[in-house]
């Protein structure tokens, strides 16, 4: 990369690998402020490039950690590529060793590369513990190849567990790992490397599985889900609406205002997209097995209430159970957080999706039209999933799209047989952590698939 073109269209490519949405306009609207300012003079040249390229404040931390890696002096840049090649050596040699370890009468284990990567930073005693196991159930008394899949289930719950104790930063270069590279080397040690500094160089709560945040978490955890929510407000739809500023010329009401002119474009009119704010139905399952999760979804159904006004909540074990008077008292999260609990029938209940489909559709049809947006938030274990997925059938026919954000990491969703029933009338999307939930806010959700 010779070129100052070519080498930001390559620091393009690397924003983009770390997270952050760049398109094409805004990298021409990039090369063109390049032709006004000093190149030589390196703030200008990084304001330039942060003030065409960067949108949201989150991603300003990814901006920095990689533009300090990529616009180095070709000395720096040569000592940075021969540290990753040593890195990158370490880390094949790491899952090597491995692959080698998680055998079972000399058969590979059918582990994920997720949690390989947690064993391959096991404490050194933990793994020999782990060997030994695998040793011990290899060679025990009449042990057949059958039992191998049992092996299986008991290492990667051990391994979960492990993954569960990781701290914010090894979540992040859990992440950094199993990044997937562009296929050139010098970009991609520049990706690995500020990826590997903090999770793309971004708040490290983002990355953490939110069944382990801690009660002084939460309030950060809220105001990062207000600021999330706010995008859902400011969807830009396709459609137009009149202006008086000078945006887009509405050519059909152009042409009737010019017909006392014998069509001549004398006047012209001009149009602007309009924003569009859904109405938005968010159920909450607390049943039993969600509860752990208490602390993020509960903080989620807060910041969005705060945040959209057009909102209906609920929450759901074994029955379904309207809430949205609570998030409208005014008070802070902890006083509704205990009102809540104190004042539900549903915490820590079975679960029963269908029952609370079911009151949803018949109790509060007014709420289900073409222009709604049906928040799920579960990790759909329930009783009854044939009839649960028969009922998600029929409300999905009169709201415009159901989002299902799944607490359950995306490799365990084969575990679950209702998921693939439920697919089929939502879009499920895996949602554990803050950063997922950035992830999917940055989407058209509006828009079927």
């Amino acid at each position: 990369m010779n070129s100052l073109v070519d080498n930001l269209v390559g620091f393009v490519q690397i924003l983009r690998q770390l997270g952050v949405r760049v398109s094409i306009a805004e990298t021409i609207d990039a090369v063109d402020g390049l032709t006004v300012i000093d190149h030589f003079e390196r703030d200008e040249f990084r304001a330039a490039l942060k003030s065409t390229l960067i949108k949201n404040s989150e991603d300003q931390a990814a901006f920095d950690q990689a533009f300090n890696l990529f616009f180095v002096p070709p000395e720096a840049k040569k000592q940075q590529r021969e540290t990753w090649d040593s890195k990158q050596r370490l880390e094949h040699e790491q899952a090597q060793q491995a692959q080698e370890e998680l055998v079972f009468q000399g058969r590979p284990l059918d582990i994920s590369d997720e949690l390989k990567d947690v064993y391959k930073r096991l404490p050194e005693q933990e793994k020999q513990r782990l060997q030994g196991f695998l040793e011990k159930t290899s060679t025990g008394y009449n042990v057949k190849e059958s039992f191998q899949p049992v092996v299986e289930n008991l290492l990667k719950s051990s391994l979960s567990f492990w993954q569960r104790q990781l701290s914010p930063e090894d979540l992040a270069q859990l992440a950094a790992a199993r990044r997937q590279l562009l296929g050139h080397h010098e970009l991609d040690h520049v990706v690995d490397s500020a990826a590997g500094l903090g999770g793309a160089g971004r708040n490290p709560l983002l990355y953490k599985n939110m069944q382990d945040i801690a009660e002084n978490e939460i309030p950060q955890v809220t105001a990062l889900i207000k600021r999330l929510a706010h995008r859902l407000t400011t969807r830009i739809s396709r459609r137009f609406r009149m202006t008086g500023q000078r945006k887009l010329i509405d050519i059909r009401q152009s042409i009737r205002r010019n017909m006392r002119y014998g069509g001549t474009m004398i006047a012209l009119k001009y149009k602007t997209k309009k924003i569009h704010k859904p109405n938005v139905v968010a159920i909450c399952d607390v049943s039993a097995s969600m509860t752990k999760y208490v602390r993020f979804t509960l903080p989620l159904l807060f910041g969005l209430s705060n945040v959209i006004k057009n909102i209906e909540s609920f929450i759901f074990a074994n029955d379904l159970e309207h809430v949205t008077d609570y998030f409208k008292r005014n008070g802070d999260f902890a006083q509704i957080t205990e009102q809540l609990m104190t004042g539900s029938t549903q915490m820590g209940q079975g679960t029963n999706l269908f029952i609370a489909l079911s009151r949803l559709e018949e109790d509060y049809k007014q709420l289900l039209s073409t222009s709604t947006l049906l928040f799920i938030i579960s990790d759909a274990n329930t009783l009854a999933p044939l009839e649960a997925a028969g009922q998600l059938a029929i409300i999905s026919k009169k709201v415009k799209r159901i989002l299902w954000l799944n607490t359950q990491p995306r490799e365990r969703w084969n575990q679950n047989s209702a998921i693939p029933l439920f697919n089929k009338h939502c879009t499920m999307f895996e949602c554990y952590s803050l950063a997922h939930l950035i992830k999917i806010l940055s989407l058209n959700l509006t828009r079927q698939t």
